[in-house]
């Protein structure tokens, strides 16, 4: 039995390159190493929404939790309802803590966005000037 020997290109992790004996074939890898939705192909510019999809959802789902724990809260406060001691405080605190995260999750993903940019910038200029 032939050893066989694969070499990954750190380039380009899409394809690798499988060597027998002097030849060389370029195959698409089996798996890839990070999963791209369905409909988008790589290399492409995706949407400004695709990437501010979840931290805009974790600021809605926490502005909706912390104003039911605000109306909550008044309700068992101004005894009008039947509400239970905690149910407000836990409603504020867990939409707190998701409004909080979302806030901060917004400049953190627009910091990537600039990085990838200026990154392919540079590798242009590189490229160009080489």
């Amino acid at each position: 039995m032939k050893p066989t020997v694969f070499a990954v290109s750190d380039m380009d992790r899409r394809t690798s390159q499988i060597s027998t004996d002097h030849e060389t074939q370029e195959t698409e890898a089996s798996s890839p190493l990070n999963p791209v939705p369905e409909g988008v192909t790589l290399g492409t510019n995706l949407p400004c929404w695709y990437y501010f999809a979840r931290p805009l959802l974790a600021i809605l789902i926490g502005g909706v939790l912390f104003s039911s724990g605000t109306a909550l809260s008044l309700l068992y406060f101004t005894q009008v309802g039947n509400v239970p001691y905690l149910l407000g405080p836990v409603f504020l605190s867990v939409g707190l803590m998701f409004l909080v995260t979302g806030l901060v999750w917004v400049p953190v993903v627009k910091q990537r966005l600039e990085h990838k940019a200026l990154t392919k910038i540079n590798e242009f200029i590189f490229n160009f000037c080489s």
